[in-house]
């Protein structure tokens, strides 16, 4: 075995052991409708039906031939008003937002894994401010919840949204 051989295998090694290698995976988030309000009374919930992650952490692992996760990072959160093609309205409504992670059933603490805060103003997609540092393995592990919370009124016209959540998954 050459010298470049080996250097390459034990760097390889080390960069492995410190969680240094991983891989991203996609999920999406369901859409989401807050109900429109003449009044424009304070927002009720931003997701009126809490999104689950649904990571199956050992079949993304067995697809790309690597060992078992050390720690899952949250790398993007994106929020955009459907239809895709001719969305109907803006995040005007929302003032801030924080996202959450919690599994009660397996005994996790209800995280913070993002923020918005200020909400541009026109737009119709927007990424969050991750919360750095959150290990969520034991959330995806336990098939946890995503809940949100935010301050804003009610918009004047029903509002329909999706989002992206993009994990980075550290070997």
């Amino acid at each position: 075995m050459s010298r470049s051989s080996i250097v390459l295998c034990c760097a390889t090694f080390v960069l492995s052991a410190c969680g240094a290698v991983g891989f991203d995976v996609e999920q999406k988030l369901p859409e989401q409708r807050i109900q429109r309000s003449a009044l424009g009374g304070l927002l009720p919930a931003l997701f009126p039906s809490p999104a689950k992650l649904t990571v199956d952490l050992k079949a993304e692992q067995e697809k790309r031939g690597t060992g078992p996760a050390t720690q899952i990072l949250l790398k993007k959160l994106q929020f955009n008003i459907t239809p895709a093609g001719a969305p109907s309205g803006n995040f005007d409504f929302l003032e801030e937002a924080h996202l959450y992670a919690e599994s009660s059933a397996a005994g996790l603490p209800k995280v913070e894994i993002a923020t918005l805060k200020p909400v541009p103003r026109g737009v119709t997609s927007v990424d969050f401010t991750i919360v750095p540092g959150v290990n969520l393995l034991p959330y995806v592990n336990a098939g946890a919840e995503l809940s949100a919370t935010a301050t804003g009124t009610q918009p004047n016209q029903d509002i329909t949204f999706d989002g992206l959540l993009i994990i980075d998954v550290r070997i």
